[in-house]
């Protein structure tokens, strides 16, 4: 039986960031647009950005990500790192730096 370990690389990934607790939410915004009613469930600035990411290897993303885990990938050069999109539902957005290029990386 395979198990998601996603605790340990949450825990990598997760470290410096600050999470924002609402203790109660106000009703869901609505808004029109072309016909099309929108909800507005977050105020900006509630999904807190991953600033400062860590990575794993390849061998240790082996042992907590299944086989076909999606991971959005990115590459310059000879540098390659893989976001989960995993941790990106609960974020949305990593700010990195890929071969000294400052890149977001948004789900």
């Amino acid at each position: 039986m395979h198990v998601r370990r996603h605790s340990f690389l949450s825990a990598l990934l997760l470290a410096a960031l600050s999470v924002t607790v609402v203790a109660q939410r106000e009703k869901p915004k609505e808004t029109k647009v072309l016909g099309h009613t929108m909800y507005t469930l977050l105020k900006p600035g509630e999904i807190p950005a991953i600033l400062d990411p860590e990575f794993v290897s390849v061998d240790e993303a082996r042992k907590v990500y299944y086989d076909d885990e999606p991971l959005m990938v990115v590459r310059n050069g000879e540098e390659v790192k893989g976001y989960s999109t995993w941790h990106l539902d609960h974020h949305e957005i990593v700010n990195d730096y890929i071969n000294g290029e400052a890149i977001t990386v948004t789900w």
